[in-house]
């Protein structure tokens, strides 16, 4: 009887101890598939590192208006109400007989029908409008330091910092090219600036830097 006691006892135990080990060993699993690993740290960039901002492809595109653009504006067989306009800094015109105009963001030819629109309301009977944009101030670059032809240059569609080196006809012999400054002003008018190593762009090594309008490009001298 004793001897039949102890062995259910030790069966028992040992049943106990199996489950135990499977519940310890379910837990521990479990715990290894759904902990998370801690996140990776990420080295903070430098300046060159940035990524530019958004680009602006609104006002990239061919024939939008923005401050400080020139304007030839034509009414066919109206002398008096052809002429050139400049667009303020906020974005507008003064046209005879309608006054001002808000047009920053418009194209030449959807503020062609606009202005036609308002000269129909008693000023002209059948208005004839052509709108050209002479000077697309609103889109220009700076070209500085070391590059031979350095100036202010007309971004059309969209313009690289490749691009822009080029149009200013290249680095001179004493240009830094690892040491390109981009100064860009954001929404709220602060500066940003970027530093481009312009040997690993050419190499294929860095991507290639886009330039918003009224973006300065500064090209340091070299010390040798």
């Amino acid at each position: 009887m004793i001897h039949t006691v102890i062995k259910t006892l030790v069966l028992f135990f040992c049943a106990l101890l199996f489950c135990v080990s499977c519940t310890l060993k379910f837990v521990r699993d479990d715990g290894q598939a759904t902990v998370a690993p801690p996140p990776l740290k990420s080295a903070s960039a430098t300046e060159g590192e940035r990524v530019p901002g958004t680009r602006d492809r609104e006002s990239l595109q061919p024939g939008v208006i923005g401050p400080g653009d020139l304007l030839q504006i034509t009414v066919y067989g109206e002398k008096e109400l052809t002429g050139l306009h400049q667009v303020s800094p906020e974005g507008f015109i003064i046209f005879p007989f309608i006054g001002e105009l808000a047009v920053k963001g418009m194209t030449n030819f959807s503020l062609a029908e606009r202005i036609a629109e308002r000269l129909r309301e008693g000023f002209v009977r059948e208005p004839q409008v052509y709108v050209l944009v002479k000077e697309f101030n609103s889109r220009r670059v700076f070209v500085l330091g070391q590059v031979k032809n350095a100036g202010k240059f007309t971004i059309i569609h969209e313009m690289s910092i490749v691009e822009a080196i080029s149009v200013a006809g290249g680095f001179t012999n004493f240009a830094d090219i690892n040491n390109v400054v981009v100064t860009r002003k954001d929404e709220g008018s602060r500066e940003i600036r970027f530093v481009l190593n312009m040997e690993e762009i050419l190499a294929g090594k860095a991507n290639n830097f886009y330039l918003l309008p009224g973006d300065i490009v500064f090209v340091q001298e070299r010390f040798f």
